[in-house]
């Protein structure tokens, strides 16, 4: 997907060229979006140290 990238830009700017860039950049955010919000889902999820009883 990255690799692909920068051969598109230096063609020329046709519209499904913009467009399939923009598609891809998007996917791109999207799955670091993912990420983010699942490291910190699981860092909200995880017990403090005080939360935790003694065994």
């Amino acid at each position: 997907m990255v690799v692909l990238t920068p051969t598109v830009l230096d063609t020329r700017s046709t519209p499904w060229t913009m467009g399939w860039v923009a598609i891809l950049l998007g996917a791109l955010a999207v799955q670091m979006l993912l990420v983010l919000v699942d490291h910190l889902a699981h860092d909200a999820d995880s017990p403090k140290h005080d939360d935790v009883p003694e065994a």
